[in-house]
């Protein structure tokens, strides 16, 4: 037997059976290339992936799906202990889906708790997301300060902030506080991160952007967003490397080198 190769195709098919909302855009992806955003809206082909990707992203689901078990214990244990009578009532989210219509943007965040005061009668949600980094990401984010790279996480702070603009419009909270839970796959280490509710503003620009974008130029993108002329295409030199559209992309970035 191959192992290799029966767990590869194993992988394929459980990445053949995810579902992707057509004709929207995904928080997942935010503060990502502009014509990117566009293949993907308008459902463009994007490349098959190889097995090394995809044995990565398992990882990073397997880490995903045993702490949304353990956030599940820990709502059955809450459930137990709170008194309905009590004037701090929290309230847990877990995989919660959240839209944001006005600009065509859909998602699910890793978990929230909604903390209301009865006495007050203000909201408050914790907003909490997951994120999985291989050694040298770690490194680049909480490794001396030599090799520490600012934008390391700018994504990832922007896709917080989006969901937290589809928490503003599901629950109307009087305040939300954001934080990143990062998990070392190559030691287990976790260190959680604050988020500044600054990039809950820049999410919302970001999606405008890309929103009106669409608006003005429909498919015709592909003639108007020329890679490396246009700014946001792409945002950062690293993306054309690691793009699932790839193959139908014409950038010459880096002469396309992976």
């Amino acid at each position: 037997m191959d192992i290799k190769e029966i767990y590869g195709a194993y992988l394929k098919h459980q990445d053949s059976l995810r579902e992707r909302d057509e004709n929207v855009f995904h928080a997942s992806s935010a503060g990502s290339c502009y014509r990117k955003q566009m293949y993907s809206y308008y459902d463009y082909p994007s490349d098959e992936k190889d097995d090394t990707s995809l044995r990565l992203l398992r990882l990073g689901t397997l880490v995903h799906a045993d702490l949304e078990k353990a956030m599940s214990m820990y709502e059955d244990k809450l459930a137990n202990m709170q008194n309905l009578e009590s004037p701090i009532l929290r309230e847990m989210h877990i995989e919660e889906k959240i839209k944001i219509e006005e600009l065509d943007v859909v998602g699910t965040f890793d978990a929230g708790e909604l903390i209301k005061n009865n006495n007050s009668k203000e909201i408050e949600f914790n907003l909490y997301d997951y994120k999985t980094a291989a050694a040298y990401k770690w490194t680049t984010k909480f490794g001396l300060k030599k090799n520490r790279v600012a934008s390391t996480d700018t994504n990832y702070k922007l896709q917080l902030g989006t969901y937290a603009l589809g928490i503003r419009h599901k629950y109307e909270p009087d305040k939300i506080n954001m934080y990143l839970i990062w998990y070392n796959k190559n030691t287990s280490q976790m260190r959680e991160q604050i988020v500044s509710p600054e990039w809950i503003d820049k999410a919302f620009e970001y999606w405008t952007e890309v929103f009106e974008m669409k608006e003005e130029l429909g498919k015709s993108f592909e003639k108007e967003l020329e890679p490396e002329l246009e700014y946001g295409v792409p945002m950062q030199d690293w993306e054309c490397r690691y793009c699932q559209y790839y193959s139908i992309c014409p950038s010459t970035l880096a002469n396309k080198k992976r």
